[in-house]
Parts: structure tokens; sequence; C-alpha cells
């Protein structure tokens, strides 16, 4: 057994194993079933096409064709990981895709040019043909088709690499407009994974090109190229695995919807209808009330949902007068608040640095390190010298 069909083997392996569990889930179908196909795909068309890398080496034979049939599922693999991104990054129900068919018609196209594989007669890699040839014309097309379904999927994995990274932005900033601490939400082994995804997608382009133009010759792509490019999807899918099977989705918290006070009823349709200036003083005051009264910014998983509960008016109401009155976003007015706290204990108090980060509610030094300098400039250390 040769090194490449090993790593072939513990890939499908992983890749199957991870799609059991993730179909096995009953909440949030809607996020994990993307994933779950994901590895599904992978995994079956790495264990066929080991299969017939083992039993049929150098034939076209039905091991071969089978091969090509199910590896033209992994051209759906980027599509179905920027679906589970969308999915985990979505506020509320999983939303439906616009436009599917601009997703749908590339993946078609793709597929259909790599299914000319097919058409290869048995035989073909022994047999010889004349310029004259008949046949010859057939594998030129099919050669054709199958150089246009590589540069094409390459494309794909490049736009998905950059709808991606578009969400994921979105999403960060999102997040700080709901939840005071967003260091366990923010996702980010997902942009260490498609950073080595376009570290890949480069290598691969400038790979195919060298080849194209004959700069290698034929048995060292033949060899040590196909071990690297197992061992490069073996880390990306364990990585995916390793996090994806304990990712939860960071918006899964429904908004609470408070009834609306009894002098001011709530308008039918917020989003058309602002609310009068003299009521956002009300909720910014009310706002400010929770922080400096209540001390509400101490409790480590405050949510703008949470606020608006505690107030009385909707997370929507919340969240205007937020950006309207006070000019903050609810991660930046939290904050405030408690590196303000933080520094009035720093100043009287004898506490750890540690004790007050927690006390006044971060969840973890290191955020509160990097909000005490965004705020004041300075680290706790610094000030309390």
């Amino acid at each position: 057994m040769t090194l490449e069909i090993s790593i072939s083997i513990i890939t499908t392996g992983i890749c199957l194993f991870c799609a059991h569990l993730l179909l096995l889930r009953r909440r949030d179908t809607g996020v994990y079933l993307p994933l779950a196909l994901l590895f599904l795909f992978q995994g079956t068309s790495t264990g066929v096409a080991a299969m017939a890398e083992t039993y049929d080496p150098n034939g076209l034979g039905i091991l071969f064709r089978i091969s090509v049939l199910v590896g033209g599922l992994e051209i759906t693999i980027p599509f179905l990981f920027w679906v589970y991104v969308r999915a985990l990054t979505t506020e509320g129900q999983t939303e439906r895709i616009p436009k599917l068919r601009y997703h749908v018609i590339p993946i078609v196209l793709v597929l259909a040019s790599f299914w000319s594989l097919l058409f290869l007669p048995d035989g073909f890699a022994e047999a010889e043909f004349d310029d004259d040839d008949p046949q010859a014309l057939g594998f030129v097309l099919i050669a054709l088709a199958v150089l246009l379904a590589d540069f094409v999927f390459k494309a794909m994995i490049g736009t998905y690499v950059y709808l991606t990274i578009r969400r994921l932005m979105a999403y960060r900033a999102r997040l700080r407009d709901v939840f005071a601490s967003t260091e366990n939400r923010e996702l980010t082994w997902i942009w260490m994974i498609l950073i080595c995804l376009a570290f890949y997608l480069c290598v691969s382009i400038a790979f195919t090109a060298s080849v194209l133009s004959g700069l290698f010759a034929e048995d060292i792509y033949g060899t040590w190229l196909p071990t690297l490019n197992g061992v490069a999807l073996l880390g990306l899918f364990w990585a995916i695995g390793v996090w994806g099977l304990r990712q939860r989705p960071g918006m899964t918290r429904q908004p609470v919807v408070a009834p609306p006070e009894p002098d001011h009823p709530q308008p039918q349709k917020y989003e058309k209808s602002a609310l009068d200036d003299d009521r956002l003083q009300r909720i910014a005051r009310k706002v400010e009330a929770a922080m400096e009264k209540d001390v509400l910014y101490r409790d480590p998983n405050l949510s703008l949902w949470d606020l608006a509960k505690h107030i009385g008016v909707t997370s929507h109401y919340v969240s205007q007068a937020l950006n309207t009155h006070l000019n903050k976003s609810f991660f930046d007015l939290v904050n405030g608040w408690r590196i303000k706290d933080a520094i009035e204990q720093l100043n009287a108090t004898d506490e750890t640095i540690l004790v007050i980060a927690y006390d006044v509610g971060f969840n973890s030094r290191s955020a509160f390190y990097k909000a005490f300098k965004r705020e004041t400039g300075k680290t706790p250390s610094d000030l309390r010298k």
C-alpha cells in the first residue's frame, strides 16, 4: 500500500465519521446538513478514488468510471462550505438562498464537463492514435472539457472564498450590535481555513500553469504531487472536523419582544416607521440607567436582547436608540462601562487585574486587555503604576 493510498483511507475515515455524527443531530439541521454533505461527498469521493487506484491503476474499467461519477460530487464542496458558514452566521431561522440558480448552473456545467471522462474507451491509456485518426478529435475535446472544468472549479473556489469572507465580516459587525463579549463567537477558525484554501488555490493555479507550459516532467507531478495534495486535504478536513463538530451558531438566541409602553403604542411595521426623538431619548436614558444603577454590564453573557427585556422595549428600539442618540454600538457601550468600572477598581483597590477583569464582566484576560488598550491607550498595569 502506497503512502498516497494510506492518506486517502485516513481522509475517507475522518470524513465519513464526521458526516455520520452530523447527520445524527436533530437541532439546527439547517446549519449542520451542508457540513454533513460536505464530509459525505469528500469521503465517498476519496474512498472510491483510492479503490480505483488500488485495483485498477492503469485501466479505464468500472472502478474508474465509478470514481469519475462520485468524484464529481467534490465540485459542490465550495458551495456547501459557503452555505454552512451562511447558516452558521444567520440570525434566527436559516434563510433561503436568493438566486439559487446562479450557484447551481456553474456546478452543473463543471460537472457535465468533468463527466466527459466517462466517454473515454477502455484501454485508452495504452492506445496510440495517428494525427488523422477520427477518434483523436474526440479525445482532444474531452481533454479540453476537463481542462475547462478545472479552471472554472478553481474560479468557483475563489468566488466562494470571497463570499465567505464578506459574510464573516458582516457577521462580526453584527455581533458588536448584539453581544458585549464576542470572542467566543467570531469563528476565527474559519478564517484560518479560508487562508489555507486561498494558499492552496494559488499553488494549484501556479502548478497547473507550469504543467501546461511543460516546466515539470510527467514523472514529477505524477508521483509527489498526489501525495502532497492528499496531505493537504487530510489536514484541511481534519481541521474542519475538529472545529465544525463543536461549533454552535452564534446568533441562535431569539430576540425578546416586550410589550410596548401603554402611552406609546408600537408601530405595526418598525422597519418602515422610525420612532420620534422624545421616545428614543427616553429609551437612551433607560439604557444608561441600566448600566449605571443596575450595573447590567457586569453580566459576562449580556446581549442586546437581555438589555431590551430589562428595560421593557424591543431590541429593535434599543438598537435604534444606541445608534441615533448614543452613537455607539451595543459592544462599545457595554465595554465602555466595564472599562470605566475597571479603572475605578484599579485605582481604589488592591485586587489583581484578572479578578477585576472578571468582576466587571469580561470573559477572559485577553479580551479585557484588548478593550482596555482600545479605550485608554494604556494597559491595566501601566495605569495602576
